[in-house]
């Protein structure tokens, strides 16, 4: 079964949730530079939702979580799926592979370049986020955009950033540099961090549980500056003190 075949079967129904806060506003919402990845496994071809990315420049490149693509591999075929529109009004929905890619396993973060399966003029599509290294306040107010099981429209929680004292370490050894009190899914990880003047200022990579359950934990690109950059986002990335 070809791909746009199996993604025109996925559910698409919008769920959004809210933390410590109302409604989302449309901005946070319908950013279109975040996008779901996709894994078809093989030999079943059964498509699902596998990690969130973001689009952080329109020749084709994303961040993401490293476990996302990392343990993927040898299992199925990502891909990612990049709306028309912003999300609250699209209508089509356009595939891109997800190709080369460079991670750092003690952040969790990738950075991955993608391609167009279908046709060229895919690449118009691609709307890139405003990146932004910055401190993480305490008390800041911020939004995660994100995908789960089979849906293939966002899911949108909000919430406040934590004290930097409240740091987890990971089984894997992974320690996360923020922490909000907001309950992400399974499909979340790469979401992106956006403030209220819309700019990502990091990328979620685990949900809390246990004693942590109701929060969640990623890497501030403050932290990732250094891979970003040898990444080659200096350009893409502004600056905040």
């Amino acid at each position: 079964m070809r791909l746009t075949l199996q993604l025109a079967l996925l559910s698409c129904v919008v769920t959004t949730v809210c933390s410590r806060a109302s409604a989302a506003s449309e901005a946070d919402t319908t950013a279109r530079y975040a996008a779901p990845i996709l894994c078809t496994q093989d030999p079943s071809s059964r498509t699902k939702a596998r990690g969130t990315a973001v689009v952080v420049d329109s020749a084709g490149v994303i961040l993401t979580a490293a476990h996302v693509v990392l343990a993927s591999q040898s299992s199925c075929t990502l891909t990612l799926l990049v709306p028309n529109n912003e999300w609250s009004r699209a209508s089509t929905f356009h595939p891109f592979s997800v190709q080369q890619r460079a991670t750092s396993e003690l952040l969790d973060i990738a950075l991955c370049r993608i391609r167009p399966l279908e046709d060229v003029r895919d690449w118009s599509y691609l709307k890139p986020a405003r990146l932004r290294i910055q401190s993480i306040v305490p008390g800041t107010t911020v939004t995660i955009t994100g995908f789960t099981g089979w849906g293939v429209f966002p899911t949108v929680v909000r919430g406040s950033l934590l004290s930097p004292q409240q740091l987890y370490r990971r089984q894997d050894g992974c320690y996360c540099d923020f922490a909000v009190d907001a309950t992400t899914h399974e499909g979340m990880s790469g979401s992106p961090l956006v403030t209220e003047t819309g700019d990502v200022i990091g990328l979620i990579t685990t949900a809390g549980t246990g004693k942590f359950r109701g929060m969640s934990f990623g890497t501030s690109f403050e932290r990732a500056a250094a891979f970003l950059r040898k990444a080659g986002l200096n350009s893409a990335i502004g600056t905040q003190r």
